[in-house]
């Protein structure tokens, strides 16, 4: 139907009310409503079209582009057309007014209207005209429902043109706007814009949504981006960017879905960041130390030497002035590891945290701030509780403790074994030579039932058994695989390990007590150091 009543849904628009699930708006030139999911819609507005598009002629233009329902009031609604036209309802679409912003220039395309989530009588209009050859940005703001607008651009490149504006739902006048090159972003309601591109390239940013703490874009080619955790845009300013050192406040997390992502801002570069994870009496669980200044811009390290290593190279903290982002694994810190072991299923990492209040401690050239954060179960299995997750955490703990006890164990008898040698090259005696022998032979059967001394590589657990420090990490990790309290069986599997352990530290205890005492004995008559049996 090419007639003047024929509907133009060549840009129809969609929206769902935010005050009841079951009401959908759609457009043409005319607003439509279903409340039984399409099956029946009404049509709650006049063409709201310019009267030069109804002209039967026209084979496009002339449609309700854009439709914005009210956060605050269920019967109010926002509506733009592609040809330059904003109007709204506040009582359910019995009657409309028209409210264009008078410094928009004519014909252009409403291409989003954003009904503040804070404010009922405010709302923000992104218009383009780059089809007429004009390039400029168009975003106008209201604050009482359309009655007056004001101009907001300032900032915006000249050439930029504006497809969307979004107010974020968690901190009033904070605004995003997807332009032709890039995002956007206003801390002020639109006083000021300054780029949040980032990373991004020079793409086209049609729009935008708040997720939670999250800001997603869609692109015109270029796939989807999503700016995780937008916590510290929420909380900037003045204050924050002229401190030496803010610590954001980090999100709750959720156990083994999310991280702890923590954000702090650096005034100036620092020479020297730590960062520590305290749990709920305030004991240090996990710490960071940043790199060294001539080692800036790399993102992996080493933990602090009181946390010892790990199995894998933790994130270091940055030192650069401006916004630096760290996150934490939710892991405690891991076993003591030494080089070049190698475990076949399971690893010396840290157990996950238990759910509970958390604290992160961020000190940079002597300036600290502390902010707490929780840590949540996830909440799908509905018969899991905290206690139960607690459990899992209090055994997973006590076998890392052991696992670092076996470790702790083959350093020593390699440091031992190191100084035996030398010292027997050093006297040049066969009775020193015989003692410190045997003493040899002892402490290497020790080390063979802590660690499988033949494994080169992970393959070779094939051929030679793991043993007690991989039994250990293996039992870990099985406690570890899905949320649960550890069963009976695993109980048992502990106490039977943690009993093998304790018989091969008595053997290295009574070694060292017995045939190292004794070759440090022909050392001292011989003037020569002895040998230290501790770590």
């Amino acid at each position: 139907d090419r007639g003047p009543n024929r509907e133009r849904f060549s840009l129809y628009s969609l929206a769902f009310s935010h005050h009841d699930p079951d009401v959908l708006y759609t457009s043409s030139q005319h607003v439509w409503r279903t409340t039984n999911g399409g099956v029946e819609w009404a049509r709650i507005s006049p063409d709201l079209s310019r009267p030069t598009s109804r002209d039967q002629n026209r084979q496009a233009g002339g449609s309700v582009s854009t439709l914005a329902p009210s956060y605050h009031e269920a019967n109010t609604i926002w509506a733009g057309t592609d040809d330059g036209l904003v109007h709204i309802t506040r009582d359910g679409g019995k009657n409309w007014q028209e409210i264009t912003p008078p410094e928009l220039p004519e014909f252009s395309r409403i291409s989003l209207i954003e009904a503040s989530p804070h404010r009922p009588g405010t709302a923000y209009v992104a218009a383009k005209r780059f089809q007429l050859g004009d390039r400029a940005p168009y975003i106008f703001k209201t604050d009482d429902y359309g009655k007056s607008w004001k101009k907001i651009t300032s900032g915006i490149a000249p050439n930029n043109f504006v497809h969307a504006v979004r107010e974020d739902p968690k901190r009033r006048g904070l605004l995003y706007a997807g332009t032709e090159h890039g995002v956007v972003v206003s801390f002020d309601d639109g006083e000021t814009w300054q780029s949040l591109s980032l990373n991004l390239p020079d793409t086209q940013v049609p729009d935008i949504v708040v997720e939670a703490n999250d800001l997603v874009i869609a692109t015109h080619g270029r796939s989807f981006y999503i700016l995780d955790d937008i916590g510290p845009l929420r909380e900037l300013s003045p204050h924050v960017t002229s401190s030496a050192l803010h610590l954001f406040q980090p999100a709750d997390a959720i156990r083994r879905l999310d991280q702890v992502v923590i954000d702090y801002m650096l005034k100036a570069d620092a020479r020297r960041v730590v960062i520590e994870i305290l749990d709920s009496d305030a004991k240090v669980i996990r710490s960071y130390t940043s790199s060294d200044p001539e080692q800036r811009g790399t993102q992996t390290g080493q933990e602090s030497e009181a946390e010892g290593s790990s199995d894998r190279q933790p994130q270091r903290p940055f030192l650069s002035a401006g916004l630096n982002r760290f996150t934490w694994d939710l892991r405690y810190s891991s076993a003591t590891v030494f080089p070049g072991m190698i475990m076949w299923v399971g690893s010396p990492s840290g157990p996950i945290a238990a759910p509970g209040s958390y604290q992160v401690r961020v000190t940079a050239d002597g300036e600290t701030r502390t902010r707490r954060f929780n840590i949540l179960r996830d909440p799908r299995p509905s018969d899991l509780t905290d206690a139960d997750l607690q459990e899992q955490f209090s055994l997973a703990l006590k076998i890392r403790d052991r696992v670092s006890e076996a470790n702790e164990g083959v350093i020593l008898i390699r440091s031992i074994r190191k100084q035996i040698l030398d010292r027997i090259e050093k006297a040049k005696d066969d009775q020193i030579a015989s003692v410190g022998e045997s003493a040899i032979r002892r402490l290497s059967e020790v080390e063979q039932q802590l660690y499988q001394v033949k494994l080169r590589s992970e393959l070779d657990a094939v051929t030679y058994p793991v043993m007690l420090n991989n039994r250990l990490a293996n039992l870990k990790l099985s406690i570890e695989t899905g949320d649960g309290r550890p069963t009976p069986q695993a109980y048992a599997a502990f106490q039977m390990l943690s009993s093998e352990l304790d018989t091969q530290l008595d053997k290295l205890n009574d070694t060292l007590k017995n045939e190292v005492a004794r070759f440090n004995s022909l050392l001292g008559a011989r003037r020569i150091e002895p040998i230290k049996t501790t770590p």
